[in-house]
């Protein structure tokens, strides 16, 4: 898929388009599935051939949004010099994001980049997930 033939004039219409014949509501929601579809976009091409190298994840912020909950990770790794990147994961409940960031913070995990422009990175989200499953529970 290439992200510069991506109709985006067409999508963004039908976006407003939304907004306006049923609300705020069909609007997020058309909103949230562009990004989600953005973001598998970037890591089905990471994963068709981008190197990997290790990182680590920095901070994380818990953000709402409408009933939902996302956390923007920021995580650094090391290529010829250290490089920071973003990443976005949902939730549905905020205890569960908060609990997502506690187990990831200060955690390595696989960074892949764009041998190209090695300023381009993205963490797949089952490293992530991974990573989450075996950090150890405190409650």
């Amino acid at each position: 898929m290439n992200f510069h033939r991506i109709p985006w004039g067409e999508i963004l219409f039908v976006l407003v388009k939304l907004l306006k014949m049923g609300g705020i509501i069909p609007g997020a929601l058309a909103a949230y599935g562009v990004r989600k579809l953005y973001q598998k976009w970037r890591q089905n091409k990471a994963m068709a051939g981008w190197p990997a190298t290790d990182g680590t994840i920095q901070s994380g912020k818990v953000h709402k949004q409408g009933l939902r909950y996302w956390v923007e990770l920021t995580y650094t790794y090391y290529l010829g010099e250290y490089r920071s990147g973003k990443h976005v994961h949902h939730f549905r409940r905020e205890a569960e994001a908060d609990e997502f960031v506690r187990q990831v913070k200060d955690k390595h995990v696989q960074v892949h980049y764009d041998a190209s422009n090695p300023d381009k990175s993205v963490i797949l989200d089952r490293d992530l997930e991974v990573i989450a499953l075996l950090a150890p529970q405190y409650r």
